[in-house]
């Protein structure tokens, strides 16, 4: 069969990255463009399978709806699926309608926002199904069904398909048991890069193309907000370090990439096995530059340093918040101790690697106090980089159930930026307010603004992507 996986374009307000909060989405810096690694995964499987597959990705070749439209059914699909995020899931779903109506052939979503509520999708599109969690053995096992249909007749049904919530031609919705999540990783074809346009990604600030590598799956620090729990589970699941290197060997010599983020939730949750990824890198001479998020408390001097010998000139550290209590209740109580966590920022400065910090304000208990704490703590552990984020609660999160039965959510809203709704003591105004004053103190301290003035292009990127976010309220 010929399948088609499509990620759509980005709504014209703002580009979306689908693959981060989780699989939710988030938007980001027009001149930040990910692969859709996600994707290219499911690709590696269905053609491991047999089938044939194209990847339409709207954003990589610079069309709108409607040229993405004309693309999809000219590869004359089988079967297509689509990702999605919070943010763009109207234009998602009119992108799905369009090619559902066109090619009359099925048509599936994907993504965490589609897998947590299903029954608004149904409600307002014609799709047939999501699939639901982990995508790449639940996509493989539609493509098998639809193949059997369409080489033995009989209606197209995808009941006992375990992993998808699908609507039957009579628009009744059928939720099929969920899929047990991937096990083991090593036995997973590696993406499909030959299947994307390799050189058109980009990440700000580096020359030459960049991609994204996922070597673990899961998270044991089970913050309330988290999305990436919600996708990959609480049980640490890890690639070994010959399978990752396989990839990297492949990416680096068969694609000419140089420049790679590591999209795992917590990427030095083993610290050995992270130890044995850097010496796989010097082992085969890879030149590579490298990134990667992670938490404070999984590193050490010892690992930094060989991180850094490795190739690695960049690590976004999860902080969320200054408060303690907030810490404990939301935050997996990554920064249980404070002088580890400057430690960690130090040793990076000494090694050469550049730090992000992830910083969040808005939560439900959260007053304008408390967030003055989280500002006065990136300042004190002063990080090369800072982003703050306003407190979001994407279905299905803890976060969410907390706060559900009280408040109505607008999904469009969730751009991880601005903030959906107030809490008890700050409203959504108040919020927003306070992380343009966060970003203000950072970068306006005199030793942190010359600092930027050192990197000119860097830092106008850095006011462009401020400007547009808040406007004429920054």
């Amino acid at each position: 069969m010929k399948i088609c996986l499509v990620n759509p374009p980005s709504p014209p307000e703002y580009r979306v990255s689908r693959g981060l909060m989780g699989g939710f989405g988030m938007a980001v810096n027009p001149d930040l463009l990910y692969p859709p690694i996600e994707l290219a995964h499911v690709a590696g499987e269905l053609l491991a399978a047999g089938h044939e597959v194209a990847i339409h990705d709207g954003d990589a070749v610079g069309s709108d709806l409607a040229g993405s439209h004309k693309l999809i059914v000219a590869e004359k699909p089988d079967f297509v699926c689509l990702d999605s995020s919070s943010t763009s899931l109207t234009q998602d779903l009119e992108l799905a309608d369009l090619v559902r109506k066109s090619t009359g052939v099925p048509v599936f979503m994907l993504g965490s926002q589609v897998t947590y509520t299903p029954d608004d999708l149904f409600q307002h599109s014609s799709v047939d199904g999501v699939v639901k969690g982990e995508p790449e053995e639940t996509v493989t096992a539609i493509a098998e069904r639809v193949a059997e249909r369409k080489n033995n007749g009989g209606a197209m049904t995808f009941e006992d398909v375990a992993g998808i919530t699908w609507v039957d031609a009579d628009r009744e919705v059928h939720v099929e048991a969920s899929r047990s999540r991937i096990t083991k990783l090593d036995d997973m074809a590696i993406p499909a890069r030959h299947l994307l346009d390799n050189r058109v990604y980009t990440f700000p600030g580096l020359d030459g193309p960049v991609t994204t590598v996922k070597s673990s799956r899961g998270c044991p620090l089970n913050c309330s907000f988290c999305g990436y729990t919600l996708a990959q589970g609480l049980k640490f699941r890890f690639r070994s370090p010959e399978h990752v290197i396989g990839e990297l060997v492949d990416l680096h010599r068969n694609h000419g990439i140089h420049h790679v983020v590591f999209r795992d939730p917590i990427f030095t949750t083993r610290k050995d096995r992270v130890m044995d990824i850097c010496d796989g890198i010097l082992r085969e001479k890879l030149d590579i530059k490298w990134q990667c998020e992670t938490a404070v408390k999984t590193l050490s001097p010892e690992l930094l340093e060989k991180m850094a010998e490795a190739g690695c000139t960049h690590i976004s550290l999860g902080i969320e918040s200054g408060n303690m209590e907030i810490q404990k209740k939301h935050c997996g109580n990554k920064l249980n101790k404070l002088d580890q966590a400057k430690e960690v920022f130090e040793v990076c400065r000494r090694v050469g690697i550049e730090t992000r910090a992830f910083c969040m304000i808005g939560f439900p208990e959260e007053t304008e106090a408390m967030a003055d704490e989280t500002i006065a703590l990136v300042q004190w552990l002063d990080p090369d980089q800072v982003q703050f984020c306003a407190v979001t609660a994407y279905p299905g999160t803890p976060l969410y159930e907390m706060l559900s039965e009280n408040r109505d959510f607008d999904f469009a809203t969730m751009t991880g930026h601005h903030a959906a709704e107030g809490n008890e003591h700050m409203t959504a105004a108040q919020i927003e307010s306070k992380i343009r004053q966060a970003y203000r103190s950072f970068y306006r301290r005199p030793r942190r603004l010359l600092g930027e003035l050192k990197h000119p292009k860097r830092f106008a990127g850095k006011l462009a992507r401020y400007f547009r976010l808040w406007g004429n309220s920054a």
